[in-house]
């Protein structure tokens, strides 16, 4: 028996081993550009879902007090320094605002008049409030101000990571 040269399939080898490097390279890049959308879906997702959560709340709350001058909804808005380089993600932001909410639930419901009535829990709100374990950080958040408009009410709020030494 007879073994054959490689000599003749030297070309053919060549164009082959090109082609699969190629394909893998190929789906490398399009699994890259995959990833990217999917990521950016991910992230409309949740705040599609947070907008959605929030409006339903509205609805629920515009059902149970009408035409009364009542705190509506708390919006939580968060104050990103142009120069800070420890900006929140968008999922910390979403927890924060979340928890925020949470805290702030306790206005809802009371009228715009008499919110000042509670000045001593309003104080220890404003003052810096330490959330833990958010995407495996902890994190210091300032409430700047508080504004109430038409029944909703806004809080700007600042949000840096917590240090350990504080």
């Amino acid at each position: 028996m007879r073994i054959p040269s490689f000599d003749r399939f030297q070309k053919f080898m060549q164009v082959m081993a090109f082609f699969v490097c190629g394909m893998i390279v190929g789906s490398a890049v399009y699994s890259a550009l995959k990833n990217n959308i999917v990521d950016q879906i991910i992230l409309e997702n949740y705040e599609l879902k947070e907008q959605a959560d929030s409006l339903r709340k509205d609805l629920e709350m515009a059902h149970q007090v009408r035409k009364e001058n009542v705190i509506r909804s708390i919006v939580a808005i968060f104050i990103h320094e142009p120069n800070d380089a420890e900006t929140v993600d968008i999922l910390t932001e979403k927890e924060l605002k979340k928890r925020l909410k949470e805290d702030l639930d306790i206005f809802i419901g009371r009228s715009i008049y008499m919110i000042n009535t509670d000045s001593t829990f309003a104080r220890k709100l404003l003052n810096t409030k330490v959330y833990d374990q958010i995407e495996g950080q902890n994190y210091d958040v300032t409430i700047r101000t508080m504004l109430v408009v038409d029944g909703v009410l806004q809080v700007w709020v600042e949000a840096k990571k917590h240090l350990a030494g504080k």
